[in-house]
């Protein structure tokens, strides 16, 4: 996608311009499956806003949890993102496979292209525009797309993963949770050697009907149940 467009989109989102397809209290159900087994169930949340150092931020969760093979495992994200100019300003990620528990929580400051995680007093750089795994998906929502286009987002917060390259593969029609039905763009997303694939709705809410995602304990597929 040429530059100019982006930078007139993230323009628009800064002035809150456009409305955004998502809302407070917006709360999406999925069903989770590993290869063909059905392992638990995941949620996706906008939480009520808050002020994150002096700033309105929106407040995006996500979690899940299953039990593959009879061992417990899940995943639980928070996002803590800029209403003005779209950028993270906080990220907290936690993942669990039987005992053994990862998680990372960190600061990251747009203004002076830096972030910083819990328990390690270094600075890193950080693009001046940053978003996290879970903001970047909530952005990609408000994105305009088109079919067969190929899309480079320079906006992880840890530089050494960007761009993050967003492809269009395909346009269909699916059936939606609860009745009715809705164009779906296709998406295939790659950042180094990380891939994942996103279904959005080609409509005014631009929900991501399927997921298939990477997790340390293997490829998740999530399928919407419910939105409201």
């Amino acid at each position: 996608m040429p530059l100019a467009p982006l930078l007139v989109h993230a323009a628009l989102l800064t002035r809150l311009a456009v409305p955004l397809p998502f809302t407070v209290g917006e709360t999406l159900q999925y069903d989770a499956t590993l290869g063909l087994i059905p392992i638990g169930t995941a949620r996706m949340t906008v939480n009520p806003m808050t002020r994150e150092r002096g700033r309105e931020a929106f407040v995006f969760e996500a979690t899940g949890q299953g039990r593959p093979m009879g061992i417990r495992v899940g995943a639980e994200l928070t996002s803590y993102v800029g209403s003005r100019g779209f950028n993270s300003l906080r990220f907290h990620r936690r993942f669990f496979q039987g005992s053994r528990v990862e998680e990372s929580q960190y600061e990251i400051i747009p203004d002076s292209s830096r972030y910083r995680e819990d328990g390690n007093p270094q600075d890193w750089q950080s693009p001046s525009d940053p978003l996290d795994e879970l903001a970047f998906l909530y952005y990609l929502r408000t994105v305009p797309l088109k079919l067969g286009a190929t899309y480079q987002f320079p906006r992880y917060f840890k530089t050494g993963y960007n761009p993050i390259q967003v492809r269009v593969v395909s346009r269909d029609v699916r059936a939606l949770p609860g009745g009715g039905t809705a164009p779906v763009l296709q998406l295939e997303v790659t950042s180094r050697s990380l891939r994942m694939s996103v279904g959005l709705t080609d409509d005014a809410r631009r929900l991501p009907v399927e997921m298939e995602l990477p997790l340390p304990f293997g490829r998740i597929t999530l399928a919407l149940t419910s939105a409201g």
